[in-house]
């Protein structure tokens, strides 16, 4: 069978040590931005006080791997529940100062307008450090969000790349949204942390450890797949068959090589079973 996408996993004792061997397995290279002026790693830190957020641990080794390219820059916005630089301190991000990053409140940046193609957004101002010489690595966690957007993986975590405070009122387009923003900030590397798993809903703070990680560089498949490891059939997700048709990615678990030791993938599937 001839595959049109990729994606490589790994479960391992820690997060560093997982990232270095899933990455190791892509043969699909990844394409750096001609001139990369900055490292841009955008975490998913919704609310600190509860689970379902990007391990710092995580973003350490992110950091640490790509450092040499350009400076390292970790993104977040402001949201109704706490500013950008509560959830970085609340979740450990302020000790990532010491290895040479800076943390960027994305509400509070130089902003520039964007054209948009017009799923929902037609021209919208945007933090300008999303220009040309981004590299953009989406690191997401994974979790069941049946009210939003059925999951919240890599694709959804570009929701947060919106600088406003209050985002919610996109909620009820959200697909539009979303198809918007993966056009104009499609990420060079999508990853997906699965140190630990939100079980059920987060506001009950249940977690599953996992130890794992998924990697690509095409972020429809690198959901896709982790749409199955949840139990949800990517077709049946609306975003994820709105982004495959548009030709973003690819959504066919067929279609999709999933790289790693049979061992591992099994481990894989059978941890995030919840």
């Amino acid at each position: 069978m001839e595959f049109t996408s990729e994606v490589a996993v790994s479960v391992k004792r820690s997060p560093a040590e997982a990232l270095k061997t899933a990455l190791s397995k892509l043969s699909v290279p990844i394409v750096l931005p001609k001139n990369t002026e900055r490292v841009i790693i955008k975490p998913s830190i919704y609310d600190p006080s509860l689970p379902g957020n990007t391990d710092v641990n995580m973003v350490r080794a992110v950091g640490r791997m790509f450092k040499s390219l350009s400076p390292v820059k970790i993104v977040e916005s402001d949201n109704p529940l706490r500013t950008t630089a509560d959830a970085f301190s609340r979740s450990g991000y302020n000790a990532l100062i010491e290895e040479h990053v800076e943390l960027v409140n994305l509400t509070d940046v130089d902003m520039v307008s964007i054209t948009f193609p017009g799923h929902y957004f037609k021209n919208r101002r945007m933090p300008k450090l999303f220009g040309p010489g981004a590299f953009l690595i989406n690191v997401a966690t994974l979790k069941a969000e049946p009210g939003i957007s059925t999951i919240g993986a890599g694709i959804k975590n570009l929701f947060g790349l919106l600088p406003e405070l209050e985002k919610s009122v996109y909620h009820s387009s959200i697909d539009a949204v979303l198809m918007d923003l993966l056009s104009i900030y499609r990420p060079q590397l999508s990853i997906i942390d699965l140190t630990q798993l939100v079980v059920g809903d987060r506001k009950n703070g249940r977690v599953k450890k996992v130890g794992g990680v998924v990697v690509g560089t095409d972020p429809v498949a690198v959901d896709a797949y982790c749409a199955s490891l949840l139990g949800y059939d990517p077709l049946k997700v609306s975003h994820l068959y709105t982004a495959n048709n548009l030709g973003f990615g690819e959504i066919l678990l067929d279609l999709i090589r999933v790289i790693g030791t049979e061992h591992q993938i099994e481990e894989l599937a059978k941890l995030c079973k919840i």
